[in-house]
């Protein structure tokens, strides 16, 4: 499975999931 690190995979999907669907909505500075 691709969460096998856990966080890692976790962190790297939200980051993406971020960009991709609230990065431009939202508008904010990525951390």
């Amino acid at each position: 499975t691709v969460f096998n690190t856990g966080a890692d995979a976790g962190q790297s999907v939200f980051h993406a999931h971020l960009h991709l669907l609230g990065g431009r909505n939202l508008a904010w500075p990525p951390g």
